[in-house]
């Protein structure tokens, strides 16, 4: 009579038949301790919250009004940001007060102001989701001598 163990399907790793559902997991537990390790009290998010958004809207109230009324871009950009209801959906606007700012004022002043609106989402958002410092590649070349 034949050991139970012989009828017993060989030892594979289960990575090996599922790798799609491991990698689901291995995502989903990386994004959970991020949030857990560093994350702030939700009442310290909620003030957050409302301070990027008033910085946000100060940003845009200073825009020129050239028209004597504000475009469609800005109001549409003003109403998402005024009804923004998380952290994750201010975080996301930066986008579109950038294409904002940068038809008004140019991309090089759109960067410095949207740089400091940057800053304040430290400590609320998990770090990987942060934007990363600028790794512009250094050249290698050395100047003539």
């Amino acid at each position: 009579m034949p050991a139970l163990g012989a009828w017993a399907l060989p030892k594979l790793s289960a990575n090996r038949y599922f790798p799609k559902m491991f990698s689901l997991v291995s995502r989903f537990t990386t994004s959970l301790m991020g949030l857990i390790g560093e994350s702030a009290s939700s009442a310290e998010v909620e003030i957050r919250v409302e301070e990027i958004r008033r910085e946000m809207l100060a940003i845009m109230s200073e825009l020129p009004d050239q028209q004597g009324a504000r475009s469609a871009p800005w109001t549409r950009v003003w109403a998402k940001v005024s009804r923004a209801a998380n952290i994750q959906t201010l975080w996301y606007l930066r986008i579109d007060l950038m294409a904002l700012l940068s038809a008004h004022c140019g991309e090089h002043v759109a960067r410095d102001k949207l740089a400091a609106i940057t800053k304040m989402f430290r400590g609320v958002l998990p770090p990987a989701q942060m934007a990363r410092p600028d790794r512009r590649r250094q050249s290698k070349l050395r100047p003539l001598e």
